[in-house]
């Protein structure tokens, strides 16, 4: 049965299929961000008072899809950064598509419903296209960090040391912190020579009251005098 129940050139195809599917994916993408963002800047045009306005009713369409494909994608910046199934560049990517259906309703009204399930049929094409790339994304980061040990390793240390800074900040917030003993000044440490009880003979007694009595003799000595005439 060795290669009765296979079609070798369906086979051929799919993988064909395979490998111009990721570069074709992104273009298809970018090309929903520039199509929607210039529909959506002939319709703003078609008010505009000046020719300062018309520019910006291009320009702002296009500086919103580059935000919103920078949003999506960002935090794939970082394989270490995992993320879940409702990630950050999910959300994102679904409250900009509402607000862009909500612009294309706004804006195509005057123009009948047929532009607005047009523009909105766009906006969701890309939207899909938005999560399934993502989601591919995703799931290829992580295999690639899971696939080496030494690289699953060094996450996993840096996601318990983290967990553990956290948990020491906040044990040091629940807690009171002692506040800071200000410096010794002499008349405590001579106080404190005074209060020492007898040690007898030992070294260490004979020390301190060698010092006890510097600086006793230190406090009943003149300020040296200078200049010239001493």
């Amino acid at each position: 049965m060795q290669g009765i129940l296979i079609n070798n050139d369906f086979n051929k195809s799919i993988q064909r299929l395979r490998a111009i599917l990721p570069k074709l994916s992104f273009t298809l993408l970018i090309a929903t961000y520039l199509i929607s963002a210039m529909i959506m800047g002939i319709f703003h045009a078609q008010n505009a008072p000046n020719n300062g306005f018309m520019i910006a009713a291009f320009l702002v369409p296009l500086a919103i899809q580059a935000g919103r494909g920078t949003l999506v994608f960002f935090f794939q910046l970082n394989p270490a950064q995992i993320q879940n199934k409702l990630s950050f560049g999910i959300i994102a990517a679904t409250a900009l598509l509402a607000l862009s259906l909500i612009e294309a309703v706004l804006v195509l009204y005057p123009y009948g419903y047929s532009w607005i399930i047009s523009v909105s049929t766009l906006m969701l094409i890309g939207w899909v296209i938005e999560i399934m790339i993502l989601r591919e994304t995703i799931l290829a980061t992580q295999m690639e960090l899971f696939a080496s040990k030494d690289r699953w390793q060094e996450v996993k240390e840096f996601y318990l040391a983290r967990a553990e800074l956290h948990q020491f900040i906040t044990d040091i917030e629940a807690r009171k912190m002692p506040q800071a003993v200000p410096p010794a000044t002499t008349e405590d440490t001579e106080t404190q020579i005074k209060e020492l009880p007898p040690q007898g003979d030992h070294p260490a007694a004979d020390l301190l009251k060698e010092l006890n009595e510097y600086l006793r003799g230190k406090e009943d000595r003149p300020f040296p005098r200078t200049g010239k005439g001493e």
